[in-house]
């Protein structure tokens, strides 16, 4: 099967990299996200940190990082648990600040919930967007832009949802840190994410701002 992705060398501020494009217009977030892992284990990637190291195991220093989840993500990680909606928020920290929702992975102390007295994942599998595409090594902007929009599209679906679900519940909507909050749920509406549970239902070009999958799109 021909790649969907071209994974190139490059040098971003002097420092070694590299560039993606996309071949394949059809291709979803999970493809995308597959091919990516697939390179990423297989290729000689110009890593900056940790060093020495040539592959991922064992490896928590992203683990560190305050890292953003979406809706498909916490779908993955209540069925790797076998939880339910509200349940899963034992494992998630919300911030709010205004009418801004920040939505990350819970920590214990500096490290992620997630990690085990061995310093490994316990859902590396089915582990968030944000994970699989943090990279120990120089990306570039157009990378790092694809990267957002899909956790900020997701994350937005992730708000709506759980508000959905609290409301229901009969609950309030689980805030671990706010400063002059302004939650509405109206702010939220349904979107591309609204009623997919998995990343191979979304296609990438559906996800991305137009200018953005312009850039990346290799035109034949």
């Amino acid at each position: 099967m021909n790649s969907r992705l071209i994974i190139e060398p490059a040098r971003f501020q002097g420092q070694p990299g590299f560039e993606l494009r996309i071949r394949d217009s059809r291709i979803t977030v999970q493809e995308f996200l597959d091919e990516l892992n697939q390179s990423y284990l297989k290729m000689d990637w110009p890593r900056l940190w940790p060093q020495n190291r040539v592959g991922c195991e064992g490896c928590d220093l992203c683990c560190q990082e305050p890292l953003p989840v979406t809706s498909v993500d916490v779908m993955q990680i209540r069925e790797a648990l076998g939880i339910d909606q509200l349940e899963v928020f034992r494992y998630l920290w919300v911030e709010l600040q205004g009418p801004a929702v920040d939505i990350t992975l819970r920590r214990r102390g500096a490290k992620c919930i997630f990690l085990n007295s061995r310093g490994k994942c316990r859902i590396y599998a089915r582990r968030p967007f944000a994970c699989q595409t943090y990279l120990c090594c120089q990306t570039s902007p157009n990378f790092e832009n694809l990267r957002s929009q899909i956790i900020n599209s997701g994350m937005d679906e992730l708000v709506r949802c759980s508000l959905a679900a609290y409301n229901k519940a009969g609950r309030p909507f689980p805030v671990n840190r706010s400063q002059n909050p302004k939650l509405n749920p109206h702010h939220w509406p349904k979107g591309y994410f609204t009623g997919k549970t998995s990343y191979q239902q979304l296609r990438l070009a559906r996800v991305l701002s137009f200018d953005l999958w312009r850039k990346m799109l290799l035109l034949k």
